[in-house]
């Protein structure tokens, strides 16, 4: 289903619509999306030389590059995509970080096997919810207890972006049973909606983040992180977290 939505997105937009250095749209799009990981990040309780992080849909391996510069290890990184030709773009890029070709609703680890699950605007390209609250349940069970999940997605959705399901908070608190299975550490929102974050990226970029805190609502992108709760017997969940 990924494969279908990705190759409409590309056969629309060109192979080069998110590369850096072709398209000028791009670039403060990307700064405004690693700002708001680099900021949830700085809440999360972690040894970077000792995490082992898990990104699902990994794709060629773009939001791994990330964590690579904020010094996490490469031994210590895995990505998984259903793509195979993905995957083999990927270990060609970053041969020292362990790439699996695999489906998100079946990941090929054990229970628990990651500190950090992470993905990067891949469930909001589906339009079956079912198919999301399962990929979210196995990023949940891969997950150790105290571990983090962190969703970097689309808030809105809108017809021929690719973006078909919103990843609203609301919709990640369900997904991730907030109060029962997870708490909230932090969100932090990212990119502005593409029809105004790209024109300003290309034409005022120094208007981007000015435009990004004076109108909040116009920031598309949310980064949330999760910590992974270990259930009391009895205990009622939290109201709110």
């Amino acid at each position: 289903m990924t494969e279908s939505v990705y190759g409409e997105y590309y056969r629309r937009h060109g192979s080069e619509r998110n590369d850096l250095l072709n398209n000028p749209e791009v670039l403060f799009q990307t700064f405004a999306m690693e700002r708001a990981t680099i900021a949830v990040l700085q809440k999360a309780e972690i040894d970077r030389q000792a995490v082992r992080v898990l990104d699902v849909g990994c794709g060629s391996g773009s939001s791994i590059l990330q964590f690579l510069r904020l010094g996490f290890r490469p031994g210590n990184l895995a990505g998984v995509d259903n793509s195979a030709e993905r995957v083999e773009a990927a270990r060609d890029r970053l041969p020292n970080v362990e790439f699996h070709v695999g489906d998100a609703e079946e990941l090929p680890f054990a229970d628990g096997s990651f500190d950090l699950v992470c993905e990067s605007t891949m469930l909001s390209t589906l339009d079956d919810r079912a198919l999301i609250a399962n990929i979210a349940k196995e990023m949940l069970r891969v997950t150790r207890t105290g571990g983090y999940v962190m969703v970097t997605d689309w808030r809105y959705s809108r017809k021929g972006t690719g973006v078909q399901t919103a990843m609203t908070p609301g919709f990640i608190r369900q997904l991730f049973s907030v109060g029962e299975a997870t708490s909230v550490v932090a969100q932090k929102t990212g990119s502005l909606v593409p029809p105004v974050g790209r024109r300003l990226s290309r034409a005022a970029p120094s208007l981007y983040f000015l435009i990004q805190r004076l109108f909040p609502v116009a920031s598309g992108q949310l980064t949330t992180l999760l910590v992974k709760r270990s259930i009391t017997p009895g205990r009622q969940p939290d109201k709110a977290a």
